[in-house]
């Protein structure tokens, strides 16, 4: 059965309806797949709450800021809103499709894409031919096709034992050394090349660490190259 998502990021049963923030195009701008041009879908919804998300606009879901269903408002933004419309899965899909180069990147972004049922959506976006990437932070179960390249990226609540068993990359978000000790031992037992530390907001002594720890790791490095460059 699909699903129906509800006030908190819950489901319940229904039609696969998905409350969807914003769509646009840009390059891919951290982890293994830096300066990829990519599709972007980006989910509303998230109840894990970090206090330095960038992405605040989508956490919480109001229905008085909801748009008409299906908008394509939703990739007419031209600034960060936390509006949002409820597409049909199938719908979504062939927007996103269409309007994409043949076999491009696509990725699932949030709030928190898991909070809501994405598996119909990745089983249609890869019937499409798209390359299907999921960033989550992994404390949700993770509904989507074997298919989809999943960057479980852990930040204040810790993910679930089947997260990092099914992670491809793991991108941690990094502001003091705490961030690093609370997922230790979770880290070391990875390949180093799938193992990304990210400092947050481009901080100078976060930067410095993670550049520290890489070294001494074997671990890479990610940027948020988009912020760098001032785009999306």
């Amino acid at each position: 059965m699909e699903r129906r998502v509800v006030a908190g990021g819950r489901t319940q049963s229904g039609p696969a309806r998905l409350r969807v923030n914003e769509i646009f195009w840009s390059l891919q701008g951290e982890g293994r797949f830096t300066g990829t041009p990519s599709a972007f879908i980006r989910l509303q919804g998230c109840t894990v709450g970090c206090p330095w998300c960038d992405t605040g606009y989508a956490q919480r879901v109001d229905e008085a800021l909801r748009l008409p269903d299906e908008s394509p408002l939703v990739a007419e933004k031209t600034a960060a809103s936390p509006a949002w419309s409820e597409f049909g899965a199938e719908a979504l899909a062939a927007f996103v499709a269409a309007r994409s180069l043949p076999g491009m990147h696509c990725v699932l972004t949030g709030g928190e894409p898991c909070s809501q049922d994405i598996l119909l959506l990745t089983r249609r976006l890869l019937e499409a031919g798209l390359a299907v990437q999921l960033e989550t932070s992994g404390t949700e179960a993770l509904r989507c096709a074997g298919g989809v390249f999943v960057t479980l990226s852990p930040k204040a609540r810790p993910p679930l034992e089947e997260s990092w068993a099914r992670a491809d990359e793991v991108k941690l978000p990094v502001q003091t050394r705490a961030d690093i000790e609370r997922y230790e031992a979770e880290l070391v037992a990875l390949p180093p090349d799938k193992v990304c530390l990210q400092p947050v907001s481009q901080g100078r002594e976060a930067t410095a660490l993670c550049i520290q720890t890489c070294m001494a790791r074997g671990w890479r490095l990610s940027l948020q190259m988009h912020k760098y460059l001032d785009i999306r």
